[in-house]
């Protein structure tokens, strides 16, 4: 299960957008902190921090670190505000995977993919990402439109 989500991750990190992506002189993301997104369930527990945030046109994501060396994936779909905590797993690169007994998510500076044994469920880019374990890198704000 994990070399799939490793696969899917690095196959979905290797694959061209077409999407420019900026500096990392970006803005940053206004409504969040190193928590996650203000008022939003993608957002970790006052014990926790968020490694990882990032949002789509569909989704906000957040994965968050207990200090023990476990890792949780909170995410939400902001149509409805549906919500789903998964335990998450680093993977080695870079990525973060979660899930159920049907679904793989998977979490990139490029994307949210959700896959279903070979079948992808959904594939959102990112408009926004942040990653906190490098803070040199800054906020990646996705421009459409090119």
């Amino acid at each position: 299960m994990v070399a799939v989500v490793i696969a899917a991750c690095a196959a979905s990190a290797a694959m061209a957008t077409g999407v420019a992506l900026p500096s990392a002189a970006a803005s940053p993301i206004t409504d969040a902190d190193a928590r996650g997104f203000v008022n939003s369930p993608a957002r970790c527990d006052p014990q926790q921090t968020a490694v990882v945030i990032g949002r789509t046109k569909l989704s906000e994501i957040a994965i968050c670190a207990d200090g023990r060396g476990g890792y949780e994936y909170r995410g939400v779909r902001i149509s409805d505000r549906a919500i789903m905590r998964l335990p998450a797993t680093a993977l080695a690169n870079g990525c973060f995977g979660a899930h159920t007994e049907q679904v793989v998510y998977t979490v990139s500076e490029r994307k949210l993919l959700l896959t279903s044994g070979i079948r992808i469920m959904r594939d959102e880019a990112m408009v926004e990402f942040k990653d906190f374990r490098n803070p040199a890198v800054g906020v990646v704000t996705q421009m459409s439109g090119r």
